[in-house]
C-alpha cells in the first residue's frame, strides 16, 4: 500500500474523505473511518456523569530561575532535562464531571450543596475540560480536523491530528473567562478489534492569563468493553510560566446518566450573638488522608451549645453540622503559609497533612440552618495539648488543620471524634 497517498487523502479529514480501497492491504482511511463510527456510537452523552477522583503533584525547579523566561525557554530546557525538580506538595480532588451540550461542568458530590461555590476547590490550579468525552466529539464530529498515518502493523494503528481552536472544545481558564486553544494530537487503535487503546492530546502555547505554558493529555481506554466509552485513567502534565511543573491523574467511579439537581431550600441564617461565640466540634467519622479528597462531605457534633443574643440557645449540644473538605494537601517541606487565611505551621516535622475544613449547615430544633464559622484551634493527635496551633491572632480566619508527618509515604487518619474549636461570625464584617 502506497502510505504517502493514505496520509494526503486523510489530510481532507475523516467526515469529507473519500474511501480507497487497496488490494493488498486494509486501507488506513477505510480503518479509520470504521474507528470513528466505534468511537462516535459509544460516546457519553449529554447528561451523563462521573464522579471524578484526581490526584495531583506538585514539582518546582531545584535552583529557582530568578530571570524571566519565554515559554519556548521553558519547554525547551524540559525536553533537554536542564531542569532539576522536586516535588513540593501532592493533593486530592473529588468532584461530580457531567457532560453539557456544549463543556465538561463540575458539582459537588453526594447529595446536597454546599454554601461555596465548587470553583473554589480547583481555584489553585486550573482544571482544563474534555477528559470525559469532548475531546471525542472534538476530534471523531468535525470536518476541520486533520489526520495523518503515523504507523500500521499487525497489532496497532497510529494516526495524528490537528484540532484547530475553531473546532476545539479543550477550555481553560484564562483571568476570569474560559478559552479554547486548538491542540495536535495521536490515536492508537487496536488493528483487529479498530478499538481506541489510547488518546494523546498536546495544546498550543496557552493566553498568559491561564499562567500556563503548555498541557499534555494521555488517556487509556480499555479495549473488549462494550457500552460508554470511558478512559481508565486520564494523564495530564502542565507546563507553568513560572517554570513549575503539575501532573494530574484522574479516575471515573459512579458514572450514569446525571438525575436533574432539585435546589436544597435555602436554610435561614443562624441567629447569633454581635460578638464571636466559641465552641466545640468533634468529627463524626475519621478522615484517612490516604483516601480523603477536597469536595467530601464531613459532619460533626457540637459538644456545647451555641447561645443567642438573648440567652437562648440557638442550636444545642448535640446538633449535627455537616460541611465539606476544600483542601486535602500533603506538604513535603516545612509549611510556612503567612497569608491571612491560612495557619503558620511551627512544629519541627518536615512533612504535613493540610485539611482545610468549612461547616456550613447545622440541624437543631427540627430545622436546617445555616451557619458562618471558622476554625481557630484543633487538638494535637499525639497529646493533650487543648490548642497546638493557635499561634496566631484569633481575627485571622479560615486556618486549616497541619499534622506533622516524619515518612514522605505516610498517612494519617484523623479520628473519629477529634476536637476543635470554632468561632461563629461573618469574617467579611468583622
Amino acid at each position: 500500500m502506497d502510505n504517502g497517498r493514505a496520509v494526503k487523502i486523510l489530510g481532507l479529514g475523516v467526515a469529507g474523505m473519500m474511501l480507497l480501497h487497496a488490494q493488498s492491504a486494509p486501507d488506513p482511511v477505510d480503518l479509520l473511518e470504521q474507528v470513528r463510527d466505534k468511537v462516535i456510537a459509544r460516546v457519553p452523552p449529554v447528561g451523563y456523569a462521573c464522579t471524578a477522583t484526581i490526584d495531583r503533584s506538585y514539582f518546582r525547579r531545584h535552583a529557582p530561575q530568578l530571570i524571566p523566561r519565554s515559554c519556548e525557554q521553558i519547554s525547551a530546557d524540559r525536553k533537554k532535562i536542564r531542569n532539576k525538580l522536586e516535588l513540593q506538595k501532592t493533593d486530592r480532588l473529588r468532584l461530580k464531571v457531567e457532560l453539557t451540550s456544549g463543556r465538561e461542568i463540575y458539582r459537588w458530590t453526594g447529595p446536597g450543596g454546599f454554601s461555596r461555590n465548587v470553583e473554589e476547590l480547583v481555584q489553585y490550579e486550573h482544571i482544563g475540560t474534555g477528559a470525559l468525552a469532548c475531546h471525542l466529539n472534538a476530534i471523531f464530529a468535525s470536518p476541520l480536523v486533520r489526520f495523518r498515518l503515523l504507523g500500521q502493523n499487525d497489532k496497532n494503528l497510529e494516526f495524528g491530528f490537528r484540532v484547530p481552536v475553531e473546532a476545539s472544545s479543550y477550555l481553560f481558564e484564562a483571568g476570569t473567562q474560559w478559552r479554547e486553544t486548538g491542540y495536535d494530537g495521536s490515536l492508537a487503535i487496536d488493528t483487529a478489534s479498530l478499538e481506541l487503546k489510547r488518546l494523546t492530546v498536546q495544546t498550543d502555547e496557552l493566553e498568559a492569563e491561564t499562567s500556563m505554558c503548555e498541557s499534555s493529555r494521555t488517556m487509556e481506554y480499555p479495549t473488549g468493553g462494550e457500552g460508554v466509552l470511558l478512559p481508565n485513567t486520564v494523564r495530564t502534565h502542565d507546563l507553568n510560566r513560572d517554570t513549575t511543573e503539575t501532573e494530574w491523574a484522574m479516575t471515573f467511579s459512579d458514572c450514569g446518566e446525571a438525575h436533574e439537581q432539585v435546589p436544597d431550600p435555602q436554610p435561614p441564617a443562624l441567629v447569633l450573638p454581635t460578638w464571636a461565640v466559641r465552641f466545640k466540634l468533634a468529627l463524626a467519622a475519621p478522615i484517612d488522608t490516604s483516601t480523603a479528597a477536597a469536595g467530601d462531605a464531613i459532619h460533626a457534633r457540637l459538644l456545647e451549645s451555641i447561645i443567642g443574643p438573648s440567652g437562648e440557645v440557638a442550636a444545642p449540644a448535640g446538633a449535627m453540622l455537616t460541611g465539606r473538605i476544600l483542601r486535602m494537601e500533603h506538604h513535603l517541606h516545612k509549611l510556612e503559609y503567612k497569608t491571612p487565611g491560612t495557619i503558620i505551621v511551627t512544629s519541627g516535622g518536615r512533612y504535613f497533612f493540610l485539611i482545610w475544613m468549612d461547616f456550613g449547615r447545622i440541624e437543631a430544633k427540627g430545622a436546617v440552618l445555616s451557619i458562618r464559622a471558622r476554625l481557630i484551634c484543633g487538638q494535637a493527635l499525639d497529646s493533650t495539648h487543648p490548642c497546638p496551633f493557635a499561634t496566631m491572632s484569633d481575627q485571622i480566619w479560615d486556618r486549616a488543620l497541619a499534622f506533622g508527618n516524619n515518612s514522605v509515604s505516610g498517612n494519617i487518619v484523623v479520628p473519629a471524634g477529634y476536637t476543635s474549636t470554632w468561632v461563629t461570625g461573618d469574617p467579611s464584617l468583622q
